[in-house]
């Protein structure tokens, strides 16, 4: 009907046109083109040129920004949980400021993100929030909040004293990223969480995070270890529309699913190629569709598993979710680099949140990480890879390399956090010594 529309609206007489042109396939097509198809040619090409000028303004931007970069140490004697730090990615959903039409597409405005990092220099584990300047009295504010006991401290760049081009004379790095095991889809089915490492009788928590700071503070001298996981504030309701689309197609219930103007602009050509084939082969007859049934549902027939995931993502859906990125990387002297020493743990930590059922993680090296399957220029690509992946580590980019997917705050939480001293003794990560107090209310002045 859009099409038919279409050509009310411009008077087109499809059936004297298509005598004019005669049978001839591509005489057709070229006719097409030259009386009204150069519109779509025109469009695409206003297009390309619109994501131009928004990429200039974007990276314009972005590098005007100015960051900051934060070391966290917690007291020994904490006896904050995981839920403190879920609770603190929550706040720092506060960060969310959508730009305004004028800010995106003449000031290129982006949302600013938060990078939350774990790095082990020969051994010696730091915890660290980056983000930007006018973003860091919130970031600690919420640290505060949950942590009051804490030291924040503005440290330099360590990713500044590693190399960024390779080969290198001194240097050997591996990096990778990671994405949803089962593809971008499905995001929104959820990872364990700390909640699943509690005993259900005594409440002990096993740590999944323990075994990744043992590997951590393992690293000897020359070798280094980073663990980034990029945060970037979104509309909640994108991903809520997407959740239920999912929860619908697990039900079987009817999802449904509004064309966009991209869809209408690329279904147009293809209506007037079908009206055309319509007028010069004549129209076939439809078989008559079958009347749907509002009650043909799966909803009345799952399985006991199926209930319990269609639950899970509708827990995760009633969360603050944010964009997220992981990257890894591992860099070490050439005398004493040994990739497995880290990389087979690293895995293993991150395989603790998959479920088959549900949500899981994968690492990504065909396409973005250092490979050992490539079979040509083999050192050469890897070489660029290295250097690609190193480059968006330093830069904290959320758009360089895979895309983003969706987290909850209660995963964010599990995949990092601060040690929970009661149950880590893991002895290399930076912890203040003390805590620290007021001081009395009656302390006498000189």
């Amino acid at each position: 009907m859009v099409m038919e529309d279409f050509l009310n609206v411009f008077n087109i007489n499809l059936a004297a046109w298509v005598a004019e042109v005669g049978d001839n396939p591509l005489q057709a097509m070229w006719a097409l083109f030259a009386s009204w198809g150069w519109i779509i040619l025109l469009w695409a090409l206003l297009y390309i040129a619109r994501g131009m000028w928004l990429f200039k303004k974007q990276s314009k931007y972005a590098m005007a920004r100015t960051w900051v970069l934060l070391a966290v140490d917690v007291p020994k004697a904490t006896e904050q949980t995981v839920k403190a730090v879920e609770n603190m990615f929550a706040h720092l959903a506060g960060a969310h400021s959508p730009p305004t039409f004028m800010e995106k597409w003449w000031n290129g405005q982006l949302q600013d993100t938060i990078s939350c990092e774990i790095i082990s220099i020969e051994g010696h584990i730091q915890y660290l929030l980056r983000t930007t300047r006018k973003l860091r009295d919130l970031v600690e504010a919420s640290l505060y909040a949950q942590y009051p006991d804490a030291e924040i401290t503005e440290v330099e760049d360590y990713t500044l004293k590693i190399p960024t081009n390779y080969p290198n004379e001194q240097y050997e790095c591996f990096g990778l990223e990671m994405m949803p095991a089962r593809g971008y889809a499905y995001d929104v089915y959820p990872l364990k969480t700390y909640m699943d490492f509690e005993h259900q009788l005594t409440g002990e928590f096993k740590d999944p995070l323990a075994v990744l700071l043992e590997a951590f503070g393992r690293l000897g001298p020359g070798e280094q270890a980073w663990y980034q996981i990029i945060l970037t504030p979104i509309a909640q309701n994108d991903y809520v529309a997407k959740a239920v689309k999912e929860i619908k197609k697990i039900t079987g219930q009817k999802a449904e699913v509004k064309p966009t103007m991209l869809d209408k602009a690329l279904d147009l050509p293809m209506q007037g190629l079908g009206l055309v084939g319509d007028v010069m082969f004549g129209a076939a007859e439809g078989a008559p569709k079958k009347p749907e049934n509002a009650l043909n549902s799966r909803m009345w027939n799952l399985t006991p598993g199926e209930r319990k995931v269609v639950e899970s993502i509708e827990k995760k859906m009633s969360k603050i979710v944010f964009g997220v990125k992981i990257r890894f990387l591992y860099v070490a002297k050439k005398e004493v680099f040994v990739k497995s020493k880290i990389l087979q743990s690293f895995i293993g930590a991150i395989k603790q949140y998959n479920t088959n059922d549900m949500g899981s993680l994968k690492l990504e090296t065909k396409r973005v990480g250092v490979s050992s399957a490539l079979l040509f220029f083999k050192a050469r690509r890897n070489s660029v890879r290295k250097e690609r992946l190193i480059r968006a580590y330093r830069a904290r980019t959320d758009w360089a390399g895979l895309k983003r997917f969706h987290l909850a705050t209660d995963e964010i939480a599990s995949l990092w956090h601060l040690p929970v001293s009661l149950f880590v003794k893991a002895p290399q990560v930076k912890k203040t010594e003390s805590k620290k107090s007021e001081p009395p209310i009656n302390l006498p002045f000189a």
